[in-house]
């Protein structure tokens, strides 16, 4: 299952991994607007090694349709606002505001870019890497909101042919909550980049360079004192290991 070929495709900025909880963005008056077709049934379950899942709630207006274009062609999703033109301040400012009061403005990357960050940049700014799912509500009524072309039943069939998509049970509190996870494709190729302050993150240096006070203040978070070691260390050790690289391939590339 992958991302339909539009920017932002991927809507991990609408869960509350970076929104306030309890739609706290959208104020009164949008909160009485009718929901997205994702609300409440789809939520960000976030995996990494040594630490506690994590499971983000959606936006109230967060839109997910999978859609298939024929019967032998693969699912698409699609996640988006469903109030696009007049979303919320906060989300019109993602990610120049991210994280910050409305008094500071700080760049840096959206969380879609560092998802799909190579390893070695994961470790160095987070200090671990992870794995992103879409949970969806295992229940007829999530399955007809989300694919519109489809009876539930139906919807729910097709979802699970899907490669890696599986059932779980999630507890939440003292409740037990049957899901589908669909794993989090990295196509960085397909979600196109057309913003300057969205364009995908390629080496730490890069990265840095764009988004300096953002990656500096996680780096002092982490490391305190020694962030500036760090960081040299695994750029020094990124751009080495990229240069080995590109030596085998040359050495590789012999010609006749």
């Amino acid at each position: 299952m992958t991302f339909v070929e539009s920017e932002c495709s991927d809507g991990m900025c609408c869960f509350t991994c970076v929104i306030p909880p309890n739609n706290g963005h959208i104020g009164f008056f949008k909160s009485l607007w009718r929901k997205g077709t994702g609300s409440p049934y789809v939520k960000l379950l976030v995996m990494s090694k040594g630490y506690k899942n994590e499971l983000y709630d959606s936006c109230k207006f967060l839109d997910f349709t999978i859609s298939k274009a024929s019967p032998d062609a693969n699912l698409k999703m699609d996640l988006r606002c469903s109030i696009y033109k007049s979303r919320p301040s906060q989300c019109m400012g993602y990610p120049d505001m991210a994280g910050e009061s409305v008094y500071h403005k700080i760049s840096g990357p959206c969380i879609f870019n560092e998802y799909t960050a190579s390893r070695t940049y994961k470790k160095l700014v987070y200090k671990r890497e992870w794995q992103a799912f879409y949970a969806i509500q295992d229940r007829a009524e999530a399955m007809r909101n989300i694919f519109l072309s489809e009876d539930a039943m139906t919807a729910r069939k097709t979802i699970l042919k899907a490669q890696d998509t599986h059932c779980v049970t999630i507890c939440e509190g003292k409740k037990e909550q049957d899901y589908i996870l669909i794993p989090l494709p990295k196509q960085v190729h397909k979600v196109l980049y057309i913003s300057e302050k969205h364009q995908p993150i390629t080496t730490i240096r890069q990265a840095y360079d764009r988004w300096e006070a953002k990656i500096q203040k996680n780096l002092q978070n982490h490391y305190g004192s020694e962030w500036e070691i760090r960081l040299k260390d695994a750029i020094e050790m990124e751009e080495k290991d990229a240069s080995k690289r590109d030596d085998e391939n040359t050495t590789g590339n012999i010609e006749c």
